[in-house]
């Protein structure tokens, strides 16, 4: 059994191209994503926005 992966740990490895790890980042905040996607009137195109602000916020990210 793998052990669960900390926040930190999972944006490091998203950072260096582990899609999985990407992956599961996006399972983390999606209810925070399809929230903040609900206060559009055009929600898929606002969730695909988000997704990837979070793809490029996390190759700025220093670490």
């Amino acid at each position: 059994m793998k052990r669960r992966l900390k926040f930190h740990e999972l944006v490091a490895r998203a950072k260096n191209g582990d899609k999985e790890a990407f992956i599961q980042l996006v399972g983390q905040l999606n209810p925070a994503i399809k929230k903040y996607s609900r206060w559009s009137n055009h929600y898929n195109e606002c969730y695909s926005d988000l997704i990837f602000w979070l793809m490029n916020a996390i190759h700025k990210y220093p670490a």
